[in-house]
């Protein structure tokens, strides 16, 4: 009884502590937008008393207007975009019930791009927040700071360490967005949709890169479970996503098993499939079967070439 009682506590103190994680991120959102707001009506009303100069009004202006967006954002992904999603999600998946492949947009095409768009939008969507934090500190505190960097090491380190560290991350966005403008995405060509347990999987990766290969890549067809789990870290529940490998074959290309022509490169592959794995799973389900192609070139000089592509892996007779 004891125990059933402990449970019953531990049960109570978890669901009291997912409420109030769930009210605390709620109320931090409200502020954002209401600190927004607020920042984007000081900027008026400065500019227009003369007290702000146009190019700070649009500067801090522009960094209010994004606290509002994400504010009211939180409200409209959970309590719409997020309810909507899932329900088609669900429709989708009652529709290609029995062809579960065709479910995946690209999958459908045959054709899966490995795309660095979403890393370049983070990392100008970080360097606007952090380079705005930092613009308003300076706007407030710039004698102190100026002071700071002038004087001794232990003042000048902790004070400069935050520009250092912005420096860097727009130097890294500079990067990857130059890269993507470069060479753009890796794509995989699938010849047979879908691949089939106890059969094999076929496609052709291809990627832009300045010369043909001189070091052998890489490329490894994996089986995992993605699972969700409950874990105590620091004193407060959490949940983290663990992958199970389940299965795993790697083949390694030397360039003469190559193609280069006009700037891209082209790789074969094909893979042997035990029959005693599971399907590709769906992205509702926990845990999520989930088989990936991963490219790994063996040199930095391709890794335009570097690149993981979802793999559709199920037990049909024939291809569709």
């Amino acid at each position: 009884m004891s125990r059933e009682n402990n449970r019953s506590l531990k049960d109570r103190l978890k669901q009291a502590f997912d409420l109030g994680f769930a009210v605390t991120i709620h109320l931090l959102f409200i502020v954002i937008a209401l600190l927004g707001g607020l920042v984007v009506y000081g900027m008026a009303d400065a500019w227009r008393t003369g007290e702000a100069g146009t190019t700070e009004a649009i500067f801090f202006g522009a960094f209010g207007l994004l606290m509002v967006v994400i504010g009211v954002g939180f409200f409209y992904v959970a309590y719409i975009g997020a309810p909507r999603f899932l329900a088609n999600l669900e429709r989708r998946r009652k529709k290609y019930r029995d062809k579960p492949w065709l479910l995946n947009r690209q999958w459908r095409a045959r054709r899966v791009v490995h795309s660095t768009k979403y890393t370049a939008w983070f990392m100008w969507f970080w360097c606007i927040g952090w380079w705005g934090i930092m613009g308003f500190l300076w706007s407030v505190n710039k004698d102190l700071i100026l002071a700071d960097l002038q004087g001794t090491w232990d003042q000048a380190i902790p004070t400069a360490l935050p520009i250092v560290v912005g420096v860097i991350a727009l130097l890294v966005a500079i990067s990857v967005t130059w890269r993507r403008v470069r060479f753009g995405d890796a794509v995989m060509i699938i010849d047979t949709l879908p691949g089939v347990l106890g059969g094999e999987f076929r496609g052709k990766v291809m990627a832009r890169l300045k010369n043909a290969l001189t070091e052998p890549v890489g490329i490894t067809l994996t089986c995992g479970s993605l699972r969700s789990e409950k874990r105590d870290v620091h004193g407060s529940w959490q949940t983290v996503w663990i992958t199970d490998e389940l299965w795993a074959e790697k083949q390694e290309f030397h360039p003469t098993q190559t193609t280069y022509d006009k700037g891209w490169i082209t790789l074969r592959v094909r893979f042997r499939i035990p029959a005693n794995l599971p399907e590709s799973g769906h992205i509702l389900d926990d845990p999520q079967i989930v088989w990936k192609l991963k490219v790994r070139p063996g040199s930095v000089l391709d890794r335009s070439l570097k690149a993981e592509f979802q793999v559709p892996i199920f037990s049909v007779q024939e291809n569709t």
